[in-house]
Order: C-alpha cells, then structure tokens, then sequence
C-alpha cells in the first residue's frame, strides 16, 4: 500500500510539475480520441487491402 501511495504521489507531483513548466497540448475529448482510432484503422486496412491486392497480383505473374 505504501509502495502504491509513493508511485502515485510521485506520479502526481511530475505531472504538475511538467505541467506548470512545460506548454503541453490539451488532451482531446474522448469522442475525437475515438474518431482518430476509427480513422487510423480505416486507412490501415485500405493499406492492407493494396498490400494484399499486390501480392496477389505477383503471385499470379510468376
């Protein structure tokens, strides 16, 4: 318990300490956060597709 009370207290104090210092970006609202992720996954399968689609493609050539 002690050792779970120091990691947070010292968690707490760098973050407040990095925060006054330092000029951090806001974090976004979690509905943009996971409008972000959608997007990322999109364009990742799109890339898998082509990927795909190419490899297929070599394949049939030889």
């Amino acid at each position: 318990m002690i050792k779970f009370l120091l990691t947070f207290g010292v968690g707490l104090y760098t973050g407040i300490y990095v925060s006054q210092n330092y000029e951090i970006p806001r974090v976004d609202e979690p509905s943009r956060i996971v409008e972000k992720l959608k997007d990322l996954i999109e364009e990742h399968r799109k890339n898998l597709d082509e990927m795909a689609k190419e490899v297929t493609n070599v394949r049939k050539k030889r």
